[in-house]
């Protein structure tokens, strides 16, 4: 069965929105469940978390060589800073609290630990200046948190179900997850100025360009869904300009280090190589990874970092070597 490819030639008379996302997975221990990784602040590290922590684990040979300082029960999001510094940490404890823990990796001690949410949190990212953070939760909430101290500065309360999804770029923040419906809103005053509801089912990623996430406007965002497609947005527009229909849910997206190639892990272990502008799948390669929760690029090499439900693997976003 092949891909289906949609144009979309009107706009979308509606809000927009835009996202990003890394979700991952669990190292080599069976027992671990997914969760996430992000490149340690040093060469050759990779940082995992999980429901049993916080590790740092060798690249590329995927060896563990640290665990580091983490109180939270389940790890399910992290984000470096710019200076690769310090640690955002967020996860928490299913049904009952949302904890945020900032740590400060020189060091390998923890600055600040905040509960803000009822519910685990699924996202963090640092907003620009790194002031301010943004979380997305599965009490179905988003919030604009003070990096200071982990206090709220907004709480947003534009879905009914959790969020699985949050990305930001200027003061445009971008939250999806459960309920299907995308949501651009600002992250000084929480109004709402944009919704896309196109898809229908849960959003599983967003993803907007780096260098776009640091202009004025999004000229271009992807997103994912278990309806099985990936759909590329004007953001700013509120247009649909295409989509894709697979053969399997896709979990996560992410684009090469040279924004060449844009990258799907999906449900059933496959990784899918899509032609950024047209979403032409070019390659489709499988994995005995499970479902792939996270796809983390090397920046200096076609290297990836496969996170999936049976552990890390390493893959090529060209040949599929492993």
């Amino acid at each position: 069965m092949n891909p289906t490819y949609f144009t979309a030639a009107q706009p979308i008379m509606r809000p927009a929105f835009f996202a990003l996302l890394l979700c991952c997975c669990s190292p080599t221990a069976a027992q671990l469940r997914p969760a996430v990784a992000a490149w340690g602040p040093e060469p050759g590290t990779v940082l995992v978390g999980s429901q049993s922590g916080l590790q740092t684990y060798s690249w590329p040979a995927l060896q563990l060589l640290k665990t580091l300082d983490c109180p939270l029960e389940t790890v399910l999001s992290l984000s470096l800073s710019a200076n690769r510094q310090q640690l955002l940490v967020a996860g928490g404890t299913a049904g009952e609290t949302g904890q945020l823990q900032i740590l400060d990796l020189p060091s390998g001690r923890s600055t600040r630990l905040a509960s803000p949410h009822s519910d685990r949190i699924t996202r963090v990212q640092w907003l620009p200046q790194e002031q301010l953070l943004l979380t997305a939760s599965d009490d179905g909430t988003a919030a604009v948190l003070n990096a200071a101290d982990g206090t709220p500065v907004q709480r947003i309360t534009l879905h009914a179900k959790p969020l699985l999804a949050l990305a930001c770029y200027q003061q445009t923040a971008v939250t999806a997850g459960m309920d299907g419906i995308i949501r651009l809103w600002h992250t000084q005053n929480g109004q709402l100025l944009r919704t896309l509801d196109n898809h229908t089912a849960p959003i599983t990623a967003l993803l907007i360009p780096h260098t776009a996430a640091n202009t004025d406007s999004a000229p271009s965002m992807y997103s994912a869904s278990r309806d099985r497609t990936v759909r590329l947005w004007q953001p700013d527009r509120g247009r649909l300009v295409r989509f894709v229909r697979l053969n399997s849910v896709p979990e996560c997206l992410t684009l090469t280090s040279d924004g060449s190639l844009l990258l799907a892990g999906c449900s059933d272990g496959s990784l899918l190589t899509l032609q950024p502008t047209t979403l032409q799948v070019l390659q489709t390669q499988q994995s005995d990874a499970g479902t792939i929760c996270a796809i983390l690029p090397t920046p200096d090499s076609d290297d990836l970092l496969i996170c999936g439900s049976n552990g890390l693997r390493r893959m090529t976003a060209r040949t599929g070597e492993q």
